[in-house]
């Protein structure tokens, strides 16, 4: 048995400490990883049945005597949803450790199974009785995290003038010098309306404005000699963003900041009024039924997959929707936390949002006051005056909800006239893709980066040999090379074929 990974020994698990945790039995061992999945962790076997447990996945490609055949299930979770689902990966003899489990391992056999010890199920706190107090809760918890960080320390954030990062700022400013503050903006031109906003939101709190990190085809072309492949294939390049600026800079005297899990905690995906759902209803099982050209036992083992996550799902705890606890016990740890334990590779990171206090304080909030990250704006309101929605344009992910086509900052703060340019440059530009092949665009202030435009101007070839690949292979058939090699109008369809793209370099 090999352990690549670092743990601490403990004889009793404790739930509220990050990490992996390792307890030593006489006849087994126990593995547990925290809620947040802070550290991911991967389980294959050679050919002479040695057990490898290891937390980076770079490390897959030097076992020798491993096999690495393709797991299509794998392969398709990846493509439609973005990662493997539950213990799933792009490979068969690999599985991955989900969010709250426990891998019991027999010391003789090396025989192990892996289930969740924790299911997320926290009640409603029926003492809160206004958005008031759920603030004034969320506040104490949130400054006391902050509290404890070094004050000597020098920290890097990154700043999009969204509420997650501006009051991540706010906090942040509170307790740690000013002038020890680094913030940094990415996008694929000056003149976004994040970066305005990011420089007003430091102006107001007195912070240096960001650095602005130029975003182009370049940055995801290098990625793809280093994300796929250090995810497992689980990250595409079109999200190597920050991975991009913290690698083209030296940062080894500070600490990066990270603000994952922050939609989680602060009701992103929390609506109202509660639905009471059958799990084989969920998200992943009602899309992959109506997908098409996907093998009939392709989708049963997929369906499979979606409901063991489900598995355990209390009714009666206080989620809103089923959706709500795939975003934050699937999806958040599978893909946020997993890209910010990459990012941890290139600068120390620190998920300050990964704190089971918030988490479940969080979770036991009223759901009205958690919807749509109701609480934060209250917040804000109370205790950071001049940075709130009311003093500043907002931009928040929660926006984005508002419209299929991703308008980030909705009418509400922007104006009708804003929406309405919003969808026209929008529709220009999609039609100047197809026929300038990319190579012209009207600059959309209201868009981060141009992941549809960089797909025909710089990655269509990229496509077309990753889908030959997959064609010769047996990945694909001929029917579904045709139907991703045709470049999508709209951003529809777009991360899926930035998936192949990043599969292809490392199959």
């Amino acid at each position: 048995m090999k352990l690549l990974f670092d743990y601490d020994e403990t004889e009793l698990f404790d739930i509220n400490k990050n990490g992996i945790q390792l307890v030593d039995y006489v006849d087994k061992i126990e593995i547990y990883n925290d809620p947040f999945r802070t550290v991911p962790l991967f389980i294959t076997k050679n050919e002479a049945d040695e057990l490898i447990i290891f937390s980076e996945f770079k490390d897959y490609y030097d076992f020798e005597l491993v096999d690495r055949s393709v797991d299509e299930a794998g392969f398709w979770e990846i493509i439609i949803f973005g990662s493997g689902l539950w213990t799933r990966t792009l490979y068969k003899n690999v599985m991955q450790m989900p969010s709250a489990t426990c891998i019991t391992i027999n010391k003789k056999s090396e025989q192990f199974s892996i289930s969740r010890y924790w299911h997320y199920d926290i009640e409603e706190d029926e003492s809160i009785q206004s958005i008031e107090q759920a603030a004034d809760g969320m506040f104490e918890i949130l400054d006391n995290i902050f509290s404890k960080l070094d004050k000597k320390q020098l920290y890097l954030l990154g700043m999009s003038g969204g509420l997650d990062s501006r009051i991540t700022l706010a906090f942040l400013s509170k307790h740690v010098p000013k002038n020890n503050i680094k913030l940094f903006t990415f996008g694929f031109d000056r003149n976004i309306l994040e970066y305005e906003y990011a420089k007003s939101v430091a102006n107001s709190l007195g912070v240096s404005e960001p650095e602005f990190h130029q975003l182009s085809a370049k940055s995801y072309k290098e990625a793809l000699n280093y994300l796929p492949s250090l995810s497992g294939g689980q990250i595409s390049v079109n999200h190597c963003h920050i991975l991009d600026y913290l690698g083209k800079n030296n940062f080894s005297d500070f600490r990066h900041i990270s603000t994952y899990f922050s939609d989680a905690v602060f009701g992103f995906d929390c609506t109202t009024p509660k639905k009471l759902e059958e799990i084989q209803f969920n998200y992943y099982a009602k899309i992959i039924s109506n997908y098409k050209n996907i093998a009939p036992a392709i989708k049963e083992t997929i369906i499979n997959d979606s409901l063991k996550i489900f598995a355990g799902y209390n009714v009666g705890a206080n989620f809103s929707t089923l959706d709500e606890f795939k975003y934050l016990t699937e999806r958040n740890q599978k893909f946020h936390m997993l890209l910010g334990s990459l990012q941890n590779k290139f600068v120390a990171t620190d998920f300050i949002y990964a704190d089971m206090a918030l988490l479940r304080y969080s979770l036991s909030m009223p759901l009205k006051y958690r919807e749509n990250k109701n609480v934060i704006d209250t917040l804000l309101d109370k205790y950071f005056k001049n940075i709130s929605s009311s003093a500043l344009n907002n931009i928040s992910s929660r926006d984005s909800k508002n419209s299929a086509l991703g308008f980030q900052w909705g009418s509400k703060f922007s104006g009708m006239f804003n929406w309405n340019l919003f969808r026209f440059l929008n529709r220009v530009n999609s039609i100047l893709r197809v026929l300038t092949k990319g190579r012209i665009q009207f600059l959309n202030k209201y868009q981060t980066e141009e992941h549809e435009r960089l797909l025909y101007s710089d990655f269509k070839e990229n496509l077309h040999l990753a889908t030959a690949k997959f064609l010769s292979m047996g990945i694909l058939n001929s029917r579904q090379k045709v139907e991703f090699d045709f470049l999508p109008i709209k951003s529809a369809g777009v991360s899926e074929r930035y998936a192949i793209i990043s599969l292809a370099k490392i199959l």
